[in-house]
């Protein structure tokens, strides 16, 4: 038997014979993030015991080239790749073509929930608004060939367990919650006109902290509640402001936040729940203060030195920039404060050589696009930053393994808090997740047939799908098939 072409809405229509109600019936909400329950039959209600993918050139996320062979999918997991023919005469075989498989992309920083600019956000929409949002994010980054998103800041849990019990399609998710940030910190998005001249004003909340997007605390004990109240809603790993940003409008850039017993006090209570703290932060003194408590994920970061990264290696820690912060069309982002634009581009032109620094003092880098704010202004940005990252790290396969296996490695740090543990993500070798995706092309040598592509602003509006991404398989089943 061979699968033949479905498009993607084709297949969306077809999962009416397994509905959201049975797959639900089977699942008690509370076993939701049990590993390997995501049920991808929703979209393929006859998903065979055994899928053989033969004719392909296989990218595994880990080594720099292609090899020609088969992969044998038994359930949800890769038994078996081989450079030989591989007999597995039971299994329905997918003939790729002599086209490119790879590992299912991982975004290591995204806000799925944040899914509008920020002054609308804030002013104009409820939780509604942003979940019914969050299903199209969703949607497309499975489309786009992303099958595992880390969620930085915001109410994903529901979003997570929708996935996961079949109701939403969508990538694995890895949810944060709320991000944590001090007062006057970049999670503290009042508007200048809200109450907030007294510290006694019961009532003064942003709407980011109303949805559930952040947390505003000071303190040791609002630090752990908040800390603990994440874990407790589901958290993978915790989120927390370590510095000031860009995007906005009352802390600057350089500012250094939260004191060192508050940072390891929630680090301590994310590692008695076996999982890790990852940070936004941008300068040396904000990452040491980081490090010092046992932080392990640097989110941004640009502006450090390279005595820093030399730390951050020899701690086992990962860098998770979005590069596009220190690219020359940042100026054009809408969500950029008018007055923060000069600073932003001096300091991208300072630091231009970021990314080769890293790699030169071996410091891990997982992708990130940030995904922030509207949906034409992220998603053009996810495609941009792939070319990009080309660009500043001067080579398509160390982005490609930012992509897969290294993101991989970084996930899997969250322990007994992941929700997905009976595989390898980012990587094809037996006994990984069957997220896989077929591109008509070889990314190692052309980016953009993932995607990548050098135009930001000046791309469509309109999303319109990968025409080279042909197949997306995820837990084992395929959700988007364009084979001819």
């Amino acid at each position: 038997m061979t699968i033949s072409k479905s498009g993607f809405l084709v297949a969306l229509a077809a999962s009416v014979s397994v509905t959201a109600f049975e797959v639900a019936a089977q699942s008690d909400i509370s076993s939701a993030y049990a590993p390997g329950e995501l049920p991808a039959m929703i979209f393929d209600a006859e998903r065979p015991e055994k899928t053989l993918i033969t004719n392909v050139n296989i990218f595994d996320g880990v080594n720099n080239g292609l090899t020609a062979g088969s992969v044998l999918i038994e359930g949800s997991l890769i038994s078996e790749v081989s450079a030989e023919t591989i007999d597995a005469a039971d299994a329905v075989v997918i003939d790729g073509g002599g086209r490119t498989l790879m590992p299912g992309m991982i975004d290591g920083h995204a806000h799925v929930m944040i899914n509008d600019d920020f002054g609308p956000v804030e002013r104009d929409l409820d939780i509604t608004d942003i979940s019914y949002n969050a299903v199209i994010v969703s949607e497309r980054f499975v489309r786009d060939g992303f099958t595992t998103v880390r969620d930085m800041g915001g109410p994903a849990f529901g979003l997570a367990r929708a996935i996961n019990l079949g109701r939403v399609v969508g990538p694995r998710l890895y949810p944060s919650g709320a991000f944590i940030s001090q007062t006057s910190g970049h999670g503290d998005f009042r508007d200048r006109a809200d109450a907030g001249f007294s510290i006694n004003d019961a009532g003064d909340l942003s709407n980011f902290e109303r949805m559930g997007i952040g947390n505003v605390v000071d303190g040791v004990p609002e630090a752990l509640k908040a800390t603990r109240l994440n874990l407790r809603n589901g958290a993978t790993q915790i989120k927390i402001m370590g510095g000031g940003g860009g995007s906005s409008r009352f802390d600057p850039i350089d500012t250094t936040q939260f004191t060192e017993d508050e940072i390891c006090a929630i680090t301590g209570a994310a590692a008695d729940w076996g999982t890790y703290v990852a940070a936004h932060t941008f300068t040396d003194r904000a990452v040491n203060r980081l490090l010092d408590c046992g932080v392990k994920t640097f989110e941004h970061g640009f502006f450090i030195s390279e005595e820093t990264m030399q730390r951050i290696a020899a701690e086992g820690g990962y860098m998770v920039p979005q590069m596009w912060g220190i690219s020359p069309d940042l100026a054009r982002n809408p969500l950029m404060p008018a007055d923060k634009i000069p600073l932003v581009e001096e300091l991208g032109k300072q630091y231009a050589d970021f990314g080769r620094n890293l790699l030169k003092n071996g410091v891990k880098v997982v992708f990130a696009s940030d995904y922030v704010g509207k949906f034409a202004d992220a998603e053009r940005a996810r495609r941009y930053e792939i070319w990009w990252r080309t660009q500043t790290f001067d080579s398509n396969f160390e982005v490609l393994k930012q992509l897969t296996s290294t993101a991989g490695e970084m996930i899997a740090m969250s322990g007994p808090r992941n929700p997905y543990q009976a595989g390898k993500l980012g990587v094809i070798e037996a006994g990984a997740y069957a997220d896989l995706i077929l591109v008509d092309g070889n990314p190692l040598e052309d980016i953009t047939v993932i995607g990548g592509t050098d135009q930001w602003f000046d791309a469509p509006e309109e999303w319109e799908p990968i025409d080279t991404i042909d197949l997306v398989m995820l837990n084992g089943a395929v959700y988007v098939n364009e084979m001819e």
